[in-house]
């Protein structure tokens, strides 16, 4: 619960979801740029053109949502924390359709090969991650973390995506944390 970061109990939040995806200066590792500038997005686009799952979007009210991508070029071997950070926000006309689109997501990334579930500690009203660890194509392996977190009728996802040993949970849990404080216009 947020009840410590400046909860919204019951109230929707009717903000544009541009201005609640974190910023680059909200980035807590140096040399991130601008891959993607934040845009709005549609279903289709968050569904990546699965018509079932912009269905589901549509039906359970989604109003709006944001996207932003930032990456850094330093050498993978070597690197810490995330190379690159995909941020989202979607909102919905309603916290009951905000919490069921939140688990149909959990229930596909739990699903996703590979995915292990991670604990996500007080964040928002309902939140929840994986991490996935592939190899590069040079043989290294690199980590993939995704923490999926709804705060009041607010749908959140931030991707983290590094160096195998680099990159950890923490990293993803501190920018969501802000992307939290953005959208209840608290310190968390």
């Amino acid at each position: 619960m947020l009840a410590g970061c400046g909860a919204t109990g019951s109230a929707t939040l009717t903000g544009d979801p541009l201005h609640y995806l974190i910023s680059i200066d909200q980035l807590v590792v140096a040399d991130f740029t601008i891959s993607s500038p934040a845009v709005h997005v549609d279903g289709a686009a968050l569904a990546n053109s699965d018509a079932t799952v912009a269905a589901a979007l549509a039906t359970a009210g989604l109003q709006a949502a944001a996207t932003v991508e930032y990456q850094r070029d330093v050498q993978f071997i070597t690197s810490n924390g995330p190379l690159d950070i995909v941020a989202t926000v979607e909102r919905f006309a309603s916290i009951r359709g905000a919490s069921s689109v939140y688990a149909a997501d959990v229930g596909r990334l739990d699903a996703m090969q590979g995915a292990i579930p991670a604990s996500t500690g007080p964040l928002g009203d309902e939140a929840h991650a994986i991490s996935t660890v592939k190899t590069t194509p040079d043989g290294f392996m690199a980590v993939e973390i995704t923490v999926e977190w709804r705060v009041a009728n607010l749908v959140n996802v931030i991707v983290a995506r590094g160096r195998y040993g680099g990159t950890r949970l923490d990293d993803a849990l501190v920018l969501a944390a802000k992307q939290t404080a953005n959208e209840v216009g608290g310190t968390p």
